[in-house]
């Protein structure tokens, strides 16, 4: 499992529903951002193609901590809905801690 420390501000996408998506590396990860742990500060993403697709990528968060559970795609990336959500001002930089309280 790789981790990485203190990720800083990453990528996160308001959806058309109004749901907090996570875009590392031209991949999109959902979550229901349901909060689990002692702490209250651990979340889990699957890629957004996990039911389409079947893909099995999967994150882990903890605070500001980033855990690679699973980084095989079995698809192609998804830049091009990224730079979409660009375009229409629905990205947003915020650290991991900070996703709780996104407001569009």
């Amino acid at each position: 499992m790789q981790h990485v420390r203190d990720c800083g501000a990453q990528l996160f996408i308001i959806s058309r529903k109004g749901g907090t998506l996570l875009a590392i590396n031209d991949f999109i990860y959902r979550s229901n951002l349901k909060r689990f742990g002692p702490l209250g500060d651990k979340v889990y993403w699957e890629c957004i193609h996990n039911r389409s697709k079947k893909c099995r990528s999967r994150l882990k968060t903890i605070g500001d901590d980033l855990y690679v559970t699973n980084d095989v795609h079995n698809h192609a990336g998804d830049r091009q809905r990224i730079e979409l959500a660009r375009r229409s001002g629905m990205l947003i930089y915020k650290k991991f801690s900070a996703i709780g309280i996104l407001t569009h």
